[in-house]
């Protein structure tokens, strides 16, 4: 479920960039894109609940949702566009992709995963292929900003805050629920953030609606929906951002199929080792094989 989460994701790419050629920039696009999901969302939940029962939601479970939605929605969302404007898509590229270290150090030490070779090995694999299908090898774009830098960690660090906080509670709670609250928490911190009231600098047209509803259902409430489902079957958090990393390979695809981008040996390397790295994270480890940490 965490791999059709991710390739669910890897649909983000396209969705921006049809709001972005109808003039809309990163922030409005952030904040619409939670909010078209809170919305869905809630409609489903009232059909599939047959009213407000699948509302409920625990205490513990509203928490780590509200922590979802502000750290790795809203806050997230505004650290990595800040990473690119100030440092361009090849560094801020760079940053993100180190989520999975973040991760597996955090597990080792909130909920006691080994870090066993096999592990450390696919990491290392994965961060390398997700940067070089992203970039397709080519750097000339990066530039060095101390506030992008700064931007850029964060934006890593809260990207890897996902898993990490979905596992304190929120993968306990009806998937659709979790996905929900996530969204609508998020909605709700970047309606303040980005604040829309000032105006978003385009018309709000039919074009621009449909593809906010299928922002909103594709990569957004499914998304969501699937990886909820899909976390609670997975006993070490750690192994989560490596199998979510099939987003990279989906967005590629799309940007060669739908976009017409250029495949170079980098990128196809880059999809290969990010394959491998999902391979080799599921890899059964040997019962005599010591943790590394």
């Amino acid at each position: 479920m965490v791999l059709a989460a991710g390739s669910l994701w890897g649909t983000i790419g396209l969705f921006a960039t049809l709001l972005s050629n109808l003039g809309l920039s990163a922030g409005p696009v952030a904040f619409f894109r939670v909010l078209s999901a809170t919305i869905m969302l809630a409609l489903i939940l009232l059909v599939k609940g047959g009213g407000t029962s699948l509302f409920r939601v625990s205490r513990r479970g509203l928490i780590s949702c509200m922590l979802v939605g502000f750290i790795s929605q809203a806050l997230y969302n505004i650290c990595y566009m800040n990473t690119i404007e100030h440092c361009g898509m090849a560094t801020a590229a760079v940053f993100l992709y180190t989520s999975p270290v973040y991760v597996a150090l955090l597990s080792l030490i909130l909920f006691r995963e080994p870090l066993t070779r096999n592990k450390i090995l696919a990491i290392v694999i994965n961060i390398i292929g997700c940067i070089l299908t992203v970039t397709g090898g080519d750097f000339s774009d990066m530039k060095i900003s101390g506030f992008g830098i700064i931007m850029g960690i964060l934006a890593g660090f809260t990207y890897a805050l996902l898993p990490i906080l979905s596992r304190t509670g929120a993968d306990q709670e009806n998937p659709y629920t979790a996905a929900f609250y996530g969204q609508a928490f998020g909605a709700l911190l970047l309606f303040f953030l980005i604040r829309p009231w000032n105006g978003i600098g385009v018309p709000i047209t039919w074009p621009v609606i449909l593809v906010f509803i299928g922002f909103g259902i594709v990569p957004s409430a499914m998304g969501y929906i699937t990886y909820y489902s899909g976390i609670s079957k997975i006993t070490e958090t750690s192994r989560i951002p490596v199998l979510a990393s099939v987003e990279t390979v989906v967005a590629a695809i799309i940007g060669l199929v739908v976009f017409g981008q250029s495949l170079s040996i980098a990128k196809i390397a880059g999809i290969a080792l990010v394959l491998i790295s999902i391979a080799v994270m599921n890899m059964k480890t040997q019962a005599h094989e010591e943790p590394a940490a």
